[in-house]
């Protein structure tokens, strides 16, 4: 049973890990849509060619660990789509969760303001 807890344990303990890498991830990406004009050649390159595909896949990993929470089926690739899809078509605990990432966690780092 110890082994049993262990194991849980490293596993949420590298979830928790995983989002919060995708989150900070997210949060470079909006840093740079926001500096997007103020960017030289070679880090445009950089951000474009390595940190966004980078940002991508871990978005899309993402969404399925999300829809995985909450019971349904992806039917987008990215977690923005999904939570976007949950708000409108949801109710109850998983319209408020989806509506609590968006407001709290994406929204307020979006350069346009709004992100779901």
């Amino acid at each position: 049973m110890n082994d049993l807890l262990a194991t849980l344990w490293w596993l949420v303990m590298a979830e928790l890990g995983f989002i919060l890498g995708t989150w900070v991830l997210y949060l470079a990406v909006m840093n740079l849509a926001g500096n997007r004009a103020e960017m030289s050649r070679p880090v445009k390159l950089l951000a474009y060619g390595v940190i966004l595909p980078i940002g991508y896949v871990c978005d899309a990993v993402l969404n399925l660990h999300f829809c995985l929470a909450v019971q349904r089926l992806p039917r987008d690739w990215l977690l923005t789509g999904t939570l976007k899809r949950t708000i409108a078509t949801e109710s109850g605990w998983r319209e408020a969760f989806a509506a609590w990432v968006c407001l709290h966690l994406l929204d307020p780092f979006d350069p346009k303001g709004r992100h779901c």
